[in-house]
């Protein structure tokens, strides 16, 4: 899997989108979702390793998505199911691409035991990335809050009035 502050940056840019806006903590979150169910248990009890596969899988977190939007008020557990769904996928789309030197992630489960992936990276590749990426957010939350900052004051952006 891609480390989680891969994961968090790849949610980072889309979480600003007039649709995620509102909900877009929740999608972060989401996109973290899976490997906090997993990676805890699996570090706290290794030998459990066909459970934590098991819980690394769509279908878990589909279920822990649905159940966890219930918990909202309905005037937004539509838009809270949905940010939960997409940062779930966003974090499977993620680790489809990476490579194992055995079985990869089981994408079917219950359905199938079979493993599938693209293989473009190592788990660990990213993390020479990191850097950059706090670097690239920093740099956008920084150019986002001076872009609000006009706009509050009433100035507005090079076009004039």
């Amino acid at each position: 899997m891609p480390e989680l502050v891969t994961h968090a940056f790849s949610a980072y840019f889309l979480g600003y989108h007039r649709w995620f806006r509102p909900v877009r903590w929740i999608f972060y979150f989401a996109v973290l979702l899976p490997d906090l169910l997993s990676r805890p248990l699996y570090i706290l009890r290794p030998q459990w390793v066909g459970y934590t596969v098991a819980v690394h899988t769509p279908i878990f977190a589909f279920g822990v998505c649905l159940l966890l939007a219930e918990l909202f008020a309905a005037s937004i557990r539509n838009r809270v199911r949905w940010a939960l769904l997409s940062g779930c996928a966003l974090h499977f789309l993620l680790d489809l691409f990476q490579r194992h030197l055995e079985s990869g992630y089981i994408w079917l489960f219950p359905f199938s035991w079979e493993s599938f992936e693209i293989g473009l990276f190592w788990p660990e590749a990213p993390l020479r990335l990191v850097p950059i990426w706090i670097g690239l957010m920093i740099l956008f939350e920084l150019i986002w809050w001076q872009r609000q900052k006009r706009l509050e004051s009433g100035q507005v952006g090079m076009g004039g009035q």
